[in-house]
């Protein structure tokens, strides 16, 4: 009957027969709209019990698969108050929820069907967290914290235990955000911003602007070449750098009076909240660091 209600998908009932014996934040999945979604459910094909007849414990083995993935699983089953004192009952001791961990590198939630979970973690040292399957081939999708990243969604397959293409050893599934043009697009924005805010006198002056073109000895500055495209540096997709000239003008006091051009890298960095997640402004726009570098 248990394995009936979960090849039907029905999962609530099947949680009311047999209970995981978890928290309620480890069942958000453990519902029937969850297992409606699922690709391939779970099919039942053989369930044999063991010989020991006298014996108030015995161990039920079931034959079965999901997604043409054929695996056996042994229930423990007790013997438990007759109805009436007649007719015998049994009690599945073990239920076949199957804990899923889910990690997330730039993603702070993922779905399931039309239902969403957090990817919080309980430390820093703690690999993802942790959810309940009932038997079945789902499509993980993780959730774009915004417009800047990319989502691919990841097949599972959860038998007895969970079987993914993306397994890195740590977590059943883990994700990783992809960024896209976007990002790019406005890390040059916002180097092209600062290049031109430091480009003007007396906006050279201010705490951002390097130190080369700023200082009481330069008289005026302008803009001779910005950068029109950024290179990401550092192996990192969400560092950028650029090549910016300056001609700038000193007048006395400084150690060599007159014009000329200063080169500078503009470098952009994302920032990242405390999840790892990309940090946005008020209007959407991600929140750089930019800096000059010689």
């Amino acid at each position: 009957k248990y394995l009936d209600l979960l090849a039907a998908g029905k999962a609530s009932a099947a949680t009311a027969m047999v209970d995981p014996g978890v928290n309620n934040d480890q069942r958000t999945f453990l519902t029937d709209d969850v297992m409606a979604s699922a690709t391939s459910l779970l099919v039942v094909e053989d369930v044999v019990a063991d010989k020991n007849d006298d014996s108030d414990t015995r161990t039920v083995t079931a034959t079965m698969q999901v997604n043409g993935e054929r695996f056996t699983h042994a229930f423990r089953v007790t013997a438990d108050d007759a109805t009436m004192g007649v007719l015998d009952n049994w009690k599945i001791r073990d239920s076949l929820a199957v804990p899923v961990t889910v990690d997330g590198d730039g993603i702070g939630q993922f779905s399931v069907g039309e239902t969403k979970a957090s990817i919080d973690k309980a430390s820093f040292y703690v690999e993802g967290r942790s959810f309940l399957f009932y038997p079945g081939a789902y499509n993980f999708t993780p959730v774009a914290p915004n417009e800047y990243v990319d989502t691919t969604p990841v097949s599972v397959s959860v038998l007895d235990d969970v079987r993914t293409r993306n397994n890195d050893g740590k977590s059943d599934v883990t994700f990783k955000a992809t960024y896209n043009d976007k990002l790019e697009a406005a890390a040059l924005e916002a180097a092209q911003t600062l290049v031109e805010s430091c480009g003007t006198y007396p906006g050279n002056q201010g705490d951002d602007c390097s130190s080369l073109i700023r200082g009481d000895s330069v008289t005026a500055i302008s803009i001779k070449e910005k950068p029109t495209s950024l290179d990401s540096y550092s192996f990192d997709p969400t560092s950028f750098s650029g090549s910016v000239t300056y001609t700038v003008t000193t007048g006395e006091g400084a150690l060599f009076p007159g014009t000329r051009d200063v080169g500078l890298t503009v470098k952009v960095d994302a920032r990242f909240d405390d999840d790892g997640v990309l940090k946005v402004t008020a209007d959407g726009k991600p929140d750089f660091r930019v800096s000059f570098a010689f």
